[in-house]
């Protein structure tokens, strides 16, 4: 509908439809012209965000200006989709607010779903009832009206003036924000989803929907390795400790080098963590120290983990002394703070550390890897 100079439509996200949010919001992304970007969410997960994550990066490279503001202690907003808004300030400085925004009153909450594009001459909105969630962008049955009206017409200044409402009220997130509110558990888990095997009564699960989206997008943590500024990308990782959805499995060069023996006679059996892998893999922040345990064939070794501001972390592990080095070191995720630990033969250490370890803090540095 045209009326006035602005067009109206409504948007129906159904089971059986082919309108999806995500597709909405990534064809406005994609459309000429535009400067500015605003969301308004209650609710935020990576798992929405990385739906439209490809549009709205090229939307930033090309100088364009991305604002939002998440609602928090909710049950559903996840650390991870924070650390994406961190993410994206390190790539484009003074191109990014990333904003959180707190009830003030217990019977009241931030609940708008608020998308707002500005160009030169035109205001567009999506306004309606789905998050920037997976399943509020691709499976959920959600309503919503997409809008697009002049710059300066009273429907776009009202626009403007709500998301400059909530901004005002927002706090900027850095990363200590992230931390204290994960510590406080008032951030939630991105979780893997439902496989629909049983129910909690033992019941045959509903099955899940397919709609020809990723249900979980490439993990954010895959998409931080693929950053080319080695000193950008170290910064962004060590960062990630608060993610919520981490790496399965972490492959470790170890070297001649740094066994900890007093001399060449002696073997010794340390290793050393680049910074990055302690809090992108293991999730111990700066200044922080956690007890994990280490699953070896041959026995099991508990050890706490400090992460220091420093470049590596030294660990001595038994099981390691008479692995003749250079040698790669697999550690597979049992649990938060337990993982099961091996080793690459020999025969295989060549293709392994091309294939898998393709990480490396600087030139000379041991090499490592996450999947």
């Amino acid at each position: 509908m045209k009326k006035k100079g602005g067009k109206l439509r409504l948007v129906s996200q159904t089971y059986e439809g082919k309108a999806r949010f995500y597709s909405q919001i990534n064809e406005i992304l994609a459309a000429g012209g535009l400067k500015k970007v605003c969301f308004a969410v209650a609710y935020a997960r990576w798992d929405g965000l990385g739906l439209i994550s490809e549009q709205l990066e090229q939307f930033l490279r090309a100088g364009g200006v991305l604002e939002t503001a998440y609602g928090f202690d909710n049950d559903v907003t996840s650390p991870d989709s924070f650390l994406y808004g961190l993410y994206l300030k390190e790539l484009y400085p003074g191109n990014v607010y990333c904003g959180a925004f707190e009830d003030k009153y217990r019977n009241a909450v931030f609940h708008p779903k608020l998308l707002l594009f500005e160009g030169d001459y035109y205001c567009k909105a999506i306004i309606g009832s789905a998050n920037l969630t997976g399943a509020g962008l691709s499976r959920n049955i959600e309503l919503g009206t997409r809008l697009e009206v002049p710059r300066g017409s009273k429907i776009a200044n009202d626009l403007e003036g709500a998301w400059s409402y909530v901004k005002g009220r927002a706090v900027e997130v850095d990363i200590s924000f992230v931390r204290s509110m994960k510590a406080q558990n008032r951030l939630d888990q991105e979780g893997d989803g439902d496989d629909g095997a049983k129910s909690e009564s033992g019941q045959p699960a509903k099955p899940p929907l397919s709609v020809g989206a990723k249900a979980a997008p490439k993990p954010l943590f895959a998409k931080v390795l693929d950053i080319a500024n080695p000193r950008k990308r170290d910064l962004v990782l060590r960062k990630l400790d608060p993610l919520s959805k981490r790496p399965r499995r972490l492959y470790l060069q170890i070297l001649a080098g740094e066994t900890g023996a007093p001399d060449s006679s002696v073997m010794g059996y340390q290793i050393q963590l680049p910074v990055a892998t302690l809090s992108a893999y293991f999730g111990v922040g700066p200044a922080q120290s956690m007890e994990v345990l280490f699953h070896f064939a041959a026995e099991d070794i508990r050890v706490h983990l400090t992460h220091f501001e420093n470049n590596t972390h030294r660990v001595r592990l038994r099981p390691l002394r008479d692995v003749p080095r250079p040698a790669i070191v697999i550690f597979e995720r049992d649990g938060p703070s337990e993982f099961t630990c091996s080793i690459v033969p020999p025969k295989d250490y060549a293709r392994v550390l091309a294939e898998k370890c393709n990480q490396q803090t600087r030139a000379g540095a041991r090499k490592w890897g996450l999947e």
